[in-house]
């Protein structure tokens, strides 16, 4: 049963623009050590027919909603709606919106626990933070209509064709978008793609994101490929190194943790990445599992040829915190 303290946290959380309220959807419990959308889904399923989130503004925005926990060491969910197709209906599963993480701590760091271990994570105001709750426009970084190239080293490409292959195509000429990527973002065993996040300034009324400062962070380049690559940057997008606290680059993407590459490989035998989700890095954005980002890719995908502005709302809540990663006995 809820303590009267319970239920007025749960009644004094910002809803959604629409729809179904956080409370709602707030699972029981969130499995860390396995894949869980499947699981978390049904549990959906079973409180809710529909989020109430696709066909906002007269049908002309639909959104995600991401709820993540004030205690970052834990994970949050993302759920979605699947409109058409046999696929459609609601979709929960496990995120991640911590930042850069250290066991030790550091000064300013908010401090909180994987399971009995501590962890210390930089703030929402610092560059690869914690996931700044607020309200961000959504696009599949699609090669269609995005020019992508890879950070990182040149030779860190070796052996990488398939992921290199996956990021080109389109038409020939200059396409309307650009980002950059890791290579780490392309499983070889997933059709999943990165998705770009970029903060609504005209959607934050009403949201956390409300009251967040706004202002340009764009660092000097290091090399000439950072200073074309900023360049290319600006010229698709003018306002894309405004975020809150000066954050940008922001994406929803995976990892390689689960493939067998790693999972088989001796030299990360025993890292906890490989059993426990909460344990994999995040450097500002929001991760997801293989499985669930390509549910959000149709997610998306869906609603656009729709004509719909896509977006993820971003919320914070106390509902999360300490959650179970195990069904609680009864």
């Amino acid at each position: 049963m809820l303590s009267k303290l319970a239920i007025a946290v749960l009644f004094s959380l910002p809803a959604a623009a629409s729809g179904a309220a956080p409370e709602e959807l707030a699972p029981s419990y969130i499995p860390a050590g396995r894949p869980a959308q499947e699981e978390l889904t049904s549990m959906l399923r079973a409180k809710v027919k529909t989020l109430g989130l696709n066909g906002l503004k007269g049908g002309k925005a639909s959104k995600a909603l991401l709820l993540l926990p004030k205690d970052r060491g834990g994970a949050g969910v993302i759920n979605f709606e699947i409109e058409g197709g046999s696929r459609a209906g609601v979709y929960q599963c496990e995120a991640l919106g911590r930042g850069l993480t250290s066991s030790e701590p550091k000064p300013r760091w908010p401090g909180g626990l994987i399971g009995n271990s501590a962890v210390y994570y930089a703030p929402k105001e610092a560059s690869d933070g914690a996931t700044v709750p607020g309200v961000y426009d959504l696009r599949n970084i699609s090669p269609e209509r995005y020019e992508i190239v890879f950070l990182g080293r040149p030779e860190d490409l070796k052996g990488e064709e398939a992921a290199v292959a996956r990021t080109r195509g389109g038409k020939g000429g200059e396409k309307p978008y650009f980002s950059a990527v890791w290579k780490h973002w392309y499983p070889k065993s997933s059709a999943a793609m990165p998705v770009d996040m970029l903060w609504a300034e005209d959607s934050q009324a009403g949201s956390q994101g409300e009251g967040a400062p706004v202002f340009e962070q764009r660092s000097a380049p290091r090399t000439p490929e950072e200073a074309a690559r900023q360049k290319k940057q600006l010229s698709r997008n003018s306002r894309y190194y405004f975020g809150p606290y000066g954050r940008s680059g922001f994406a929803v993407h995976t990892d390689r943790w689960e493939e067998p590459e790693r999972t088989e490989d001796p030299k990360y035998a025993g890292r906890p990445e490989l059993t426990d989700f909460r344990y994999r890095d995040t450097n500002g954005c929001v991760k997801l599992r293989p499985a669930c980002l390509e549910l959000l890719n149709e997610f998306i995908a869906g609603q656009e040829k729709l004509g719909r502005r896509l977006q993820l709302e971003v919320l914070e809540t106390p509902l999360l915190d300490k959650l179970p990663s195990e069904k609680p006995t009864q």
